[in-house]
């Protein structure tokens, strides 16, 4: 899922990261994931392709955060469902692979960030092409 917050640390560079979230470490209160907002669109439609090409499809509809409205998601392995894409996976096959992507992993700690909102971005606007079956 990708999600945006206002992040309060001294010396951040970014305080509005817009993050492909993939991990949320609980033992030490920290999210990671990819800011998107060090990436450029050349790379974000890459990233994209890929997961697109990666994601399993769904059998039923899957909202892990009960939200009310739809939001974009990567199927990797949950505790209800495994699959063969695994967080792990992901970082070492997509996010390792590219000195760009590498760069903009980031980790931030869940007690400096507030207004946390789950987000979508058009893909189409970056040139990816989504399969909707």
């Amino acid at each position: 899922m990708i999600i945006t917050f206002n992040y309060s640390e001294q010396g951040v560079t970014d305080p509005r990261p817009l993050l492909l979230f993939l991990h949320n470490n609980k033992d030490n209160n920290v999210l990671e994931g990819l800011n998107l907002n060090y990436v450029n669109p050349s790379k974000l439609k890459k990233l994209f392709s890929v997961i697109e090409f990666k994601k399993g499809k769904l059998d039923e509809q899957e909202n892990l955060l009960s939200l009310k409205k739809d939001y974009f998601r990567i199927q990797i392995s949950n505790p209800k469902r495994r699959s063969p894409m695994s967080t792990e996976r992901f970082y070492s096959d997509v996010i390792s692979s590219d000195v760009i992507f590498k760069k903009s992993y980031r980790s931030y700690k869940t007690t400096k960030l507030s207004a946390l909102k789950v987000t979508n971005i058009k893909l189409n606007l970056i040139g990816v092409e989504i399969d909707e079956d």
